[in-house]
């Protein structure tokens, strides 16, 4: 027969390993967001090889890379292709489709108005922005 103490020792107990089951999750959400801005920034040096604006982005849906912009403003002389831009356009060639519901935009500054814009029409659940990963939240209309 269960006592009162030995329910809440085990309840207690039960918390503590969920605790640290969270904790195991949290870490590794951490590296992923880590790699993942390293990814952004990667697109922002490539950028800058080319010859354009030092920017890069990223578009992640389900743990992997399927959209990558790097700054194509100078290269491309398109006022529109800021490195979400392009990392927006490229996930939807990758996806076949606009709708980017589920995906997650790594940037390495926080967006313009117009990319924040582009990015809530597109559906993008969450924006990261910088090297300290800032989380921006879900897009909202940037105008």
């Amino acid at each position: 027969m269960l006592t009162r103490r030995s329910m809440i020792a085990g309840a207690i107990a039960a918390w503590g390993a969920g605790l640290l089951a969270m904790r195991k999750v949290l870490a590794r959400t951490a590296d992923n967001h880590k790699s993942f801005i390293k990814r952004a920034f990667e697109m922002r040096h490539r950028a800058v090889s080319e010859g354009d604006q030092a920017y890069g982005a990223i578009v992640v849906k389900n743990g992997q890379v399927v959209g990558l912009g790097p700054s194509r403003v100078v290269t491309n002389t398109d006022a529109t292709a800021h490195a979400e831009m392009e990392a927006l356009r490229d996930a939807g060639r990758t996806l076949g489709t606009h709708d980017l519901s589920g995906c997650i935009l790594y940037t390495t500054s926080p967006p313009c108005r117009m990319c924040e814009t582009a990015a809530h029409w597109g559906n993008i659940e969450r924006v990261y922005t910088g090297a300290d990963i800032t989380d921006r939240g879900r897009p909202g209309y940037g105008c």
